[in-house]
């Protein structure tokens, strides 16, 4: 078994991983036969290049890694997990795996380079991508939106409403399932157009309430293209993706010449077996969704942004501030960014829902601690993020009992199609 510690050194101790190849091998018989699990702790693309702060190492003992190994293993069979798993802390990575199908119809085994639909995660990049075009003087977060956009049909809605869900903009997703009718996926630019045809009203006053939108979001994915005078597949890919060496993260373009095909695909149980999910017409819009990645490369993402990689330190911070309405209430969602907190200590994060695939990226920027999961067969994991965190914190958990975990956040339904 090799276990990365501090981005240096590999310990190999065949007894350990004797002794983790049989407990395994007997949970794996015991469970399902046929379910697949990938390489323990095999770290992926690049993954042991990561260029960790050494001050912040902890060397775990072998005890407490076989700890983690074990309790997630346990947890992750019990519970049919079907995805990636991956934990780090104080620059160790204490859990990196795979288990089961990218394709239930073929049995596609997953990898660890599986590219997943990330869902919601993908409004973490987007609103990276219009901060970064802020920073260049390009666009300000203060400026109202038909500054970029002279179409846009909302006088009163600035860039800053779009990035903190306070814009009031009714649901794209209802209003295309009202009135598309072409045969073709709509694109970004559609949805606009369909906003300025039918001049649909806003739901509240900007600034004056929260309401988590995915039109606001999608608006942004295009405000990118006009202000950068890119595709926004093409300017993700160029000026965050490449940098950062997130070599199997791509934007999921339905209207480009060719569209991967390997990579993990949607799924839901359906009489004892799994269905494809097809792709819809809202998978057309980009920017609220549509992001393609990897465990490996959002651990690439998180440490890039503890080195204030892309962004200045004042602008990453910034998108970890709490909301203000205009009545001077706060909401925990900063600029792309869930904000939770545990023992006063910070969580930023993003939980994600689409079409089969659920996902989490939390990123307990206080402890030094990161979870990523990826999954593809619409099971709830709500429950399972809550488990992992205990395993993580179990030690914190002992010496404060009282201490409460934040709760997974579940929402975003809407006519059938979920997206968080």
């Amino acid at each position: 078994m090799k276990i990365k510690r501090g981005g240096r050194r590999l310990i190999n101790d065949p007894v350990i991983m004797i002794r983790g190849l049989i407990v395994l091998s007997l949970l794996f018989a015991l469970s399902f036969l046929s379910y697949n699990i990938v390489s323990p702790r095999a770290l992926g693309p690049d993954l042991n290049n990561l260029d960790f702060n050494e001050e912040k190492a902890y060397f775990f003992s072998e005890e407490e890694l076989q700890y983690f190994d074990d309790e997630i293993t346990s947890l992750l069979v019990r519970t049919r997990f079907n995805g990636q798993m991956f934990v780090a802390r104080h620059g160790t990575i204490l859990y990196h795996r795979c288990f089961g199908f990218a394709d239930f119809r073929n049995s596609t085994p997953l990898t660890h380079d599986t590219p997943f639909q990330l869902a919601s995660i993908s409004k973490t990049f987007t609103a990276t991508a219009v901060l970064l075009l802020h920073q260049e003087g390009k666009l300000h977060l203060d400026s109202l939106v038909l500054m970029y956009i002279p179409e846009f049909p909302y006088p009163r809605i600035t860039v800053r409403h779009l990035l903190n869900h306070t814009s009031g903009l009714q649901n794209y997703m209802w209003v295309l399932e009202r009135s598309w009718t072409q045969q073709r996926m709509p694109t970004n630019e559609d949805m606009l157009a369909t906003f300025v045809r039918q001049r649909r009203p806003l739901d509240f006053t900007p600034g004056t309430r929260w309401a988590y939108s995915n039109t606001g979001y999608a608006m942004l994915g295009l405000l990118a293209e006009r202000v950068s005078g890119q595709r926004f597949p093409d300017f993700m890919r160029e000026r965050i993706f490449e940098p950062l060496g997130m070599t199997n993260t791509f934007v999921y373009d339905v209207h480009g010449e060719a569209r991967p095909e390997l990579r993990a695909y949607g799924f839901r149980p359906n009489r004892g077996r799994f269905a494809l999910i097809d792709d819809v017409n809202h998978d057309g819009v980009m920017g609220d969704k549509g992001i393609f990645s990897i465990a490996a490369d959002l651990y690439k993402w998180d440490q890039a942004i503890y080195q204030n990689q892309l962004l200045s330190a004042e602008l990453w911070e910034l998108a970890f501030e709490k909301t203000t309405l205009q009545n001077n209430n706060t909401v925990n969602y900063g600029l792309g960014w869930r904000l939770q907190t545990f023992m006063d200590y910070r969580i930023v994060h993003h939980p994600g829902r689409w079409n089969g695939f659920r996902t989490s990226f939390k990123r307990y920027i206080d402890n030094d601690a990161t979870l990523i999961i990826l999954s593809n067969n619409n099971m709830n994991i709500a429950s399972l993020v809550d488990n992992m965190q205990k395993i993580i914190f179990h030690k914190e958990l002992t010496m404060v009992p009282d201490a409460m975990l934040p709760a997974e956040e579940e929402n975003g339904q809407m006519n059938g199609q979920q997206n968080q």
